[in-house]
């Protein structure tokens, strides 16, 4: 059964095909959904795009009545154009010279539903610097770069099937040896599962490494050694090297993309409002 809105009839082959283009844009947004999930979940997505559309189309004409004729011929003209000319225009697109007017009306239609988003748009109100400076310290968090650590660590994994109980004794005895005044760069490259520079991991980001290695590491001072600790990956002994605190994007640096942001936001929350009206006022049937 066909999606219809307002008397206007979409058919199922249309809605398919709509199905099939959003595909990978569901199955990215919810790719947690099966196969039958997914399905139903575009078929949704697909006829509410139709929906939107066709009301905002619509509206479009409703509203927007007086259409200069020149503005459509030279929009007809610029389209004609742009396939190397009228005649080779007509010819691509297989239309016969009886049918230019119909193609006109369809240029005459676009140009409406275009002049009517405009206007909607043209409705928002730019974003003071007021809002701007709020939305900025109340986000503030999302403009600072993460701290950078530099740190080695001597390892023994436990992740791969090793024995915990080996690599236990392995990394305790790192602990003597180390106590005992060897050094660090070299039992890392001389006996660590990950060998070489000294165990040098270099310069990595908060929230890089897991929850486990940074939750000893960070609280480091600089040069000093960790104790003995276990991560998912095995037994550990740490050294932090180096630190970078990060820093916050000051505002100025920021604020037109702030200003994007809310435009944005004010844009979306109208064309919600409109479309809302819009779709109280339409008779819908969901095939």
């Amino acid at each position: 059964m066909a999606l219809t809105i307002n008397g206007f009839s979409i058919s199922d082959e249309a809605v398919q095909r709509e199905v099939e283009r959003i595909a990978p844009e569901v199955q990215k947004q919810f790719p947690w959904f099966d196969q039958t999930a997914l399905k139903l979940q575009a078929e949704d997505m697909a006829k509410d795009r139709f929906i939107e559309h066709r009301l905002l189309f619509e509206a479009a004409q409703n509203q927007i009545q007086d259409l200069a004729n020149e503005a459509i011929d030279a929009e007809y003209d610029k389209i004609a154009k742009k396939h190397g000319g009228e005649n080779k225009f007509l010819k691509t697109f297989n239309i016969a010279p009886e049918n230019v007017p119909h193609v006109k009306q369809e240029i005459a239609d676009d140009l409406r539903f275009q002049s009517f988003l405009d206007q909607l748009r043209q409705q928002v109100a730019e974003p003071t610097e007021e809002e701007l400076k709020a939305r900025y310290e109340k986000e503030e968090a999302q403009f600072k770069h993460p701290d950078q650590y530099k740190a080695a660590h001597i390892v023994f994994h436990t992740n791969e099937g090793q024995d915990p109980e080996e690599a236990k004794r392995k990394i305790n005895d790192a602990k003597r040896r180390l106590d005992a005044g060897e050094s660090f760069d070299a039992i890392a490259d001389e006996d660590s599962d990950c060998p070489g520079k000294g165990g040098d991991l270099g310069w990595f980001p908060e929230g890089h490494m897991v929850e486990e290695f940074e939750k000893i590491v960070f609280k480091l001072e600089i040069g000093k050694l960790s104790d003995v600790f276990e991560t998912p990956f095995g037994f550990h002994i740490a050294r932090l090297d180096e630190k970078k605190v990060g820093i916050t994007e000051p505002f100025e640096k920021v604020a037109q993309s702030i200003k994007e942001v809310i435009a944005n936001e004010k844009r979306d929350s109208l064309f919600k409002e409109q479309l809302d009206s819009l779709k109280a006022e339409a008779t819908i049937v969901r095939g």
